[in-house]
């Protein structure tokens, strides 16, 4: 018999922000303005901390940010720039927003540089695996079927023009159109002459600006086995933070976990890591990273953070019942991690 725990979308990585968000940004004398909403299929986080005239309306400019850049990239929208690429990018060339475009061409460079462990062409599967909806695994010969639909080389991007290299090729933006809506939500904002504040979606943060009462800014990142305790870390000067967990959404049968973030060359969920987490200049950067590096695992993941500049990166893993770390150089001193010495 199969057994069912599920940790929506929702409910654990807004457990999570709360706690950031209240080392963030909570101090006696300050009465930041806060909103939380459902879009992009998780729970939205905008909190203003300083700035002219703080209202509503700025927090509402956000949102429909979130939302405009939810209207070209999901694939739950009908009409979405990402879904009319699938249907018309075969046939030949499609000419899409510069957006669109800039964002395809980031995922596609770290396909490239990850050999196809990150790639958005992996909707095929993730159709199948229909987390979080999910209950058991697919059959093996449908997931067989699936992979045969994957394939990072088949999206081809030059400049704005976008075309498939075969029929069947499905996009999956989830591991970047989050970041990327928080990017904007956040240089609207700025715009708009909010000086301090955060913008979280699904557990990718980004913050700006400096707190009234001077002090620094404090981070937290969520224990993967325990949903009430949380691991400090200081800030590096990194103002995007993203992470990656199979506590998200998952399932349990015959004894195994099985979760949402698949590795695109097997069609299974990734193996190795319970948790990444990366820090980086822009949501999007971040949101990328974390997924990549969880599907890497720990020594390949942390060694792909090495390598890019301003990256950091946490990853978290099992080895013999015990919950280990390993970190990028620059986490070094920064907090302290399962598996360091007491």
């Amino acid at each position: 018999m199969a057994g069912l725990r599920r940790a929506g979308a929702v409910a654990v990585p807004v457990l999570a922000v709360v706690a950031v968000a209240w080392l963030l940004l909570h101090s006696p004398a300050s009465a930041p303005i806060e909103a939380r909403r459902v879009a992009m299929g998780t729970v939205v986080t905008v909190k203003l901390h300083a700035g002219r005239r703080l209202s509503e309306a700025l927090v509402d400019s956000a949102f429909a940010e979130i939302e405009r850049i939810e209207s070209l990239m999901s694939r739950h929208v009908a009409d979405s720039e990402a879904n009319r690429i699938e249907r018309e990018a075969v046939a030949g060339d499609f000419v899409c927003s510069p957006e669109m475009a800039a964002v395809l061409a980031r995922c596609q460079e770290y396909a490239v540089r990850t050999e196809g462990r990150f790639d958005v062409t992996v909707g095929a599967l993730t159709r199948l695996w229909n987390f979080p909806e999910a209950q058991y695994p697919p059959a093996p010969a449908l997931i067989d079927s699936a992979l045969a639909h994957v394939g990072y080389r088949d999206l081809v991007v030059e400049g704005r023009r976008v075309r498939l290299g075969r029929g069947g090729i499905r996009l999956d933006l989830g591991a970047a159109a989050k970041g990327y809506a928080v990017d904007r939500a956040v240089a609207r904002l700025q715009e708009l002459g909010v000086t301090a504040g955060l913008v979280e979606a699904g557990g990718d943060l980004r913050y700006w600006g400096s707190k009234p009462d001077g002090s620094g800014w404090r981070f937290a990142v969520q224990h993967p086995r325990a949903p009430n305790e949380y691991l400090p870390v200081d800030d590096i000067g990194l103002v995007a933070i993203a992470t990656s967990g199979d506590y998200e959404q998952f399932f349990e049968h015959e004894g195994r976990r099985y979760h949402h973030i698949l590795d695109p060359r097997t069609g299974y969920p990734a193996a190795g890591a319970v948790s990444a987490t990366a820090w980086a200049n822009s949501a999007l950067e971040a949101d990328i990273v974390a997924t990549t590096a969880f599907i890497l695992g720990p020594l390949e993941g942390v060694r792909l953070g090495e390598d890019l500049p301003e990256v950091e990166v946490l990853v978290l893993y099992m080895d013999g019942g015990r919950l280990l770390h390993r970190r990028t150089s620059g986490l070094a001193g920064r907090g302290r991690f399962p598996g360091d010495a007491e």
